[in-house]
């Protein structure tokens, strides 16, 4: 494995209003992947981590074509990979299909109906020296200058430098799910959620944790009760049954019943699930961290018109 002094988290971004005036700030598109930081050493080995620090470099093997990128000293590397639909547009659902797969005849068969693709928003060590006290556009500047492979397993996708407003533009006319803004002076700040990076949304979304599912006549899970953290405990968020697709349903039902529970992990004081949603409930522990979109949140914090995208990984990590 790739040597990691250190291990660097990622930088989060905020989530506000458009600033009125966008000079000084950049727009790159807002993928809907699974965040990576990969370290690549002098031997040109590759380790690949989660957002959890979770080791990911088996579960991607495309991204070991970076093996070839430096001979001298050690990079490390920030960016999210995505799995492209027929139209070219980042596809959650096709990538589902490959994050929690295990066994490398799995794996190998996987890469070739669902490949992945890396997408490179930012560089933390840049032969070996560390740059995250540089401004940004110094070290997109470093990141472009790379010598990536040209086999489309990794990529740096276009920035708007000087024109966000034409990046929020494309974007939404592109159907994505929306832009990151990013401050041209910022620093890049490890596993912290900053101000200088701007997440917006163009379809509203919102992550929860699992705290219950209803089963189907097949005994598997045709809605999930889900909730959102906060200083009193978990507070319950509402029951999202669209968008659980049948592979979705499949995959959720070992993780659910590893997760049983004999009691609500739903906060007291909090809206609860209404008795109808009751019969034949199964408790979890809030261990499953997953995102929905939704219309809008109610004043009592419930989620209406919730559809399920994924599980984003466990809650807490």
């Amino acid at each position: 494995m790739a040597d990691q002094p250190g291990r660097l988290a990622p930088m989060l971004a905020g989530e506000a209003p458009v600033p009125s005036d966008l000079s000084g700030w950049a727009a790159e598109v807002k993928w809907d992947g699974m965040r990576l930081i990969t370290h690549v050493d002098v031997r040109g080995e590759v380790a690949v981590r989660a957002r959890s620090g979770a080791d990911a470099t088996a579960r991607y093997p495309e991204i070991a074509s970076l093996a070839g990128l430096v001979a001298d000293a050690p990079v490390v590397l920030d960016g999210e990979v995505v799995a492209l639909d027929p139209a070219g547009l980042p596809s959650f659902s096709r990538l589902h299909q490959r994050m929690t797969l295990a066994g490398p005849a799995r794996i190998r068969a996987a890469r070739v109906q669902t490949p992945v693709t890396l997408m490179l928003f930012d560089v933390l060590v840049h032969h070996g020296t560390p740059v995250t006290g540089l401004p940004y556009l110094e070290r997109r500047r470093l990141l472009e200058s790379l010598d990536l492979p040209a086999d489309g397993t990794v990529a740096v996708p276009p920035a708007w430098l000087d024109n966000a407003s034409a990046g929020i533009r494309w974007t939404r006319d592109q159907q994505l799910e929306g832009v990151i803004l990013k401050r041209l002076t910022s620093r890049y700040q490890p596993g912290r959620r900053s101000p200088d990076w701007i997440k917006v949304k163009f379809r509203p979304s919102a992550d929860v944790v699992i705290g219950g599912w209803l089963a189907d006549t097949r005994g598997e899970p045709r809605s999930l009760l889900v909730g959102m953290p906060g200083p009193g405990g978990l507070r319950y968020a509402g029951a999202v049954g669209s968008g659980l697709s049948t592979d979705q349903r499949r995959f959720l039902l070992p993780l659910l019943t590893a997760a049983a529970a004999d009691t609500s992990p739903f906060a007291a004081g909090a809206p609860q699930p209404q008795p109808q949603s009751l019969a034949g409930v199964h408790w979890v522990l809030p261990l499953l961290e997953g995102e929905v979109r939704y219309a809008e949140l109610t004043r009592d914090g419930i989620l209406r018109q919730p559809s399920w995208k994924g599980v984003r990984g466990i809650a807490g990590e």
